[in-house]
């Protein structure tokens, strides 16, 4: 799936330059808004697949290899965040970055969430948590 991302970006860095400023800037938006919501699914994708982990075997896994029944599309969260068990929980930060015209930017996507979001996750620690 990161490979067809690639393509995509780079076909559309290609096409970019013929196009208007004011077009750039728009269509630059709509990737920053299409890469965020990627983002929030990829970070529940895994709170998820991990929190999933811990009710089956009673504890959270030691790295997400160990996680099971993934399917291909779940991959992706493998490049896009990063796991640490802790001692009281686990650590999960989002590494994603934006992707513009002009290339990828060196920011890392920052989502918020409420603070309910976080109640009874093992989740103690993130680089997404206030």
């Amino acid at each position: 799936m990161k490979n067809y991302f690639l393509i995509a970006i780079t076909s559309l860095t290609l096409i970019s330059s013929c196009l208007p400023e004011k077009l750039k800037e728009e269509m630059d938006e709509g990737m920053r808004l299409s890469l965020e919501m990627l983002a929030d699914q990829d970070f529940k994708k895994t709170i998820g697949f991990v929190e999933l982990h811990k009710l089956r075997s009673g504890v959270y896994p030691n790295s997400l290899n160990e996680l099971k029944f993934m399917g291909q599309m779940d991959s992706s969260i493998f490049n896009f965040v990063s796991y640490s068990k802790l001692d009281s929980g686990y650590e999960l930060n989002l590494k994603m970055k934006y992707s513009t015209f002009q290339g990828e930017s060196d920011e890392v996507i920052r989502l918020k969430y409420p603070k309910e979001f976080w109640e009874g996750l093992g989740c103690v620690k993130s680089n997404l948590k206030d």
